[in-house]
């Protein structure tokens, strides 16, 4: 497994460098490589009977060349509540965080074809609040676009990797195979307005993943946009203790940067 584990991190990174040549050659010899770049920001806040707060951002990078596509995405919420705490009969008011998550996702396609590519993922996930002290992914694999519209796009990959996770309160980290699965499908239904609805599994030997985040965009001008987004995550298996399914429900302010 370390070996495998070696050979994916080698392949990725050396991925990396090539596309970073790759990207430098089309720069010079075509106008078709750009960067687009946006970041997005959510805060909830409720005051009265009921004291508690929540923030959300999200920051994502693409860099499109004609053979090349680097991908960036940045997750992180943060939840906090007051909670009423007794202590010899006494009872006080404290606040309290209830959730703290942070994402991270690198992502690179070889588009070999108008329609297939080949991509190299790793992702890393931290949430204090599951039954995982951490849990990160390395895939390699393939990817069809069947539809690429301006107004409609729809693309599918699967791919073989290894997952590397920790239980919360254990020393050890445990590793295992993984087979992956993915769709996007994104549509316009206006001229102002996208659905963009993303679907993930991935299958391995103590429990399997899936993902699926679905979001409404609407341009407020060039630059400004809101999004409406609804994310859930389900665990095949998880201690006791702990729930399988995760949601959470979005209204974020966007900044298309680039």
């Amino acid at each position: 497994m370390k070996s495998l584990l070696a050979v994916v991190f080698t392949l990725f990174f050396a991925q990396q460098l090539i596309a970073q040549e790759q990207s430098s050659g089309d720069d010079a010899n075509s106008e078709e490589s750009s960067w687009t770049g946006k970041s997005e920001f959510g805060l909830i806040n409720t005051t009265g009977n009921t004291e508690a707060s929540s923030t959300n951002g999200k920051l994502s990078l693409q860099y499109e060349a004609s053979n090349w596509r680097q991908e960036f995405k940045l997750d992180v919420f943060q939840a906090e509540s007051d909670v009423v705490v007794t202590n010899n009969g006494i009872s006080t008011t404290e606040t309290q965080k209830t959730a703290e998550k942070s994402f991270f996702q690198s992502k690179t396609d070889y588009k070999y074809s108008e329609a297939s590519y080949a991509f190299a993922l790793i992702d890393y996930t931290d949430d204090n609040f599951s039954a995982f002290d951490y849990e990160a992914n390395l895939s390699l694999g393939y990817g069809r676009t069947f539809i690429n519209k301006k107004s409609e796009k729809l693309s599918a990959e699967f791919g073989l990797g290894v997952r590397r996770f920790q239980l919360d309160g254990t020393r050890v980290a445990e590793q295992e195979d993984t087979f992956r699965m993915a769709g996007k499908y994104q549509t316009a239904v206006s001229n102002n307005a996208k659905f963009i609805q993303e679907l993930t599994a991935d299958f391995a030997d103590s429990f399997d993943t899936f993902k699926s985040t679905t979001s409404l965009n609407v341009n407020i001008n060039s630059s400004m946009a809101l999004s409406v987004g609804y994310e859930i995550i389900t665990k095949s298996e998880v201690p006791d203790g702990f729930e399988k399914s995760d949601s959470k429900t979005t209204v974020n302010l966007v900044y298309n940067f680039l």
